[in-house]
């Protein structure tokens, strides 16, 4: 009987455990994702223009990148001045006198705007002068960095 009561005990120490039983449930994660857009590598617009030059001058440079939330339409804007930026903004602004060197000059973009890519998105600010100005210059070359009149603000909408 000792030997039956043992080899029971024995047997149910090796036997599938009756109290190891689990539950289980589901659980969502929920995200609030906030878009958003970035801009980057704004570079300035420059014009090389000779008094009274039988042709317009088009601007150089100008470009910049717009980083934006995947999937998320944005229009682009330009304001003259450097106040603080009043959206949506303008296609075109100027003609802008340059009030250090006395030559008007307008400026545009090239794109209307785009969607996110989540990547940097490459565009530019373009720019014209219309021929035959004099402007203002008492050497043989000068530049507008006195100018008052010569930061603008881009406008990134979304």
């Amino acid at each position: 009987m000792k030997k039956l009561v043992f080899g029971l005990l024995v047997a149910s120490a090796f036997a599938n455990p009756a109290a190891a039983q689990s539950t289980s449930g589901q659980f969502d994660v929920n995200i609030t994702l906030t878009s958003g857009c970035s801009l980057s590598a704004i570079t300035a617009v420059d014009f090389a223009y000779t008094s009274f030059q039988g042709g317009v001058a088009n601007a150089t440079n100008g470009g910049f990148s717009v980083t934006c939330t995947n999937n998320l339409p944005y229009t682009f804007g330009l304001q003259s001045g450097a106040g603080a930026a009043t959206p949506p903004g303008a296609a075109t602004i100027g003609p802008i006198t340059d009030d250090a060197v006395d030559l008007q000059y307008s400026l545009a973009l090239s794109a209307a705007g785009g969607t996110g890519s989540g990547a940097a998105q490459a565009y530019s600010i373009t720019g014209t002068m219309a021929s035959g100005q004099a402007g203002t210059c008492n050497a043989a070359s000068c530049t507008n960095a006195s100018a008052t009149n010569n930061t603008h603000t881009l406008i990134v909408n979304y």
